[in-house]
């Protein structure tokens, strides 16, 4: 996929968690291998190639805005990036603690800082699971595409 200037995108960083996180980004330039990019929450640019950047995902349908549960896969929102993580605890007043994927580190999050976990795949958006439940993966054109399973283990 080929991005314009302009364009609102997200880059894989690798260097904060194991299983990266997603700063968000403005295009700048780019020759379609590699693009210039202006990340929103420095305002400092940097030349990444096209395979570590994706799209800027759409807001989650609103069925999915409901309250979250233990185990839940998530994104959440920590130090100007989206990063992997499972619902632990569900408190009071909108806050959630989660702890990021690959790490034994707990946060506390509004859960404003939360969304549902997409995973961009051919030229689309699919959503991935939420806990142990059955979960359809809809497109961001609201198409089923598959049903995932997916199984999240608390280390407690």
């Amino acid at each position: 996929m080929r991005f314009k200037k302009g364009t609102k995108v997200e880059v894989l960083t690798k260097s904060s968690v194991p299983s990266g996180a997603w700063r968000s980004a403005e295009i700048i330039t780019g020759n379609g291998h590699y693009y210039t990019v202006m990340y929103d929450s420095e305002g400092t640019t940097e030349r990444v190639p096209r395979k570590s950047m994706r799209p800027e995902p759409p807001p989650p349908p609103f069925q999915v805005l409901h309250s979250w549960a233990p185990g839940d896969l998530v994104e959440v929102l920590e130090s100007c990036s989206w990063k992997i993580a499972i619902v632990s605890n569900v408190l009071e007043n909108d806050c959630v603690l989660v702890r990021l994927l690959g790490s034994s580190l707990t946060l506390r999050a509004n859960k404003s800082d939360i969304r549902v976990r997409q995973s961009w795949q051919d030229n689309e958006w699919i959503m991935v699971g939420q806990g142990t439940s059955r979960l359809s993966a809809q497109t961001s054109t609201g198409k089923l595409r598959r049903k995932l399973n997916l199984k999240c283990v608390s280390s407690e």
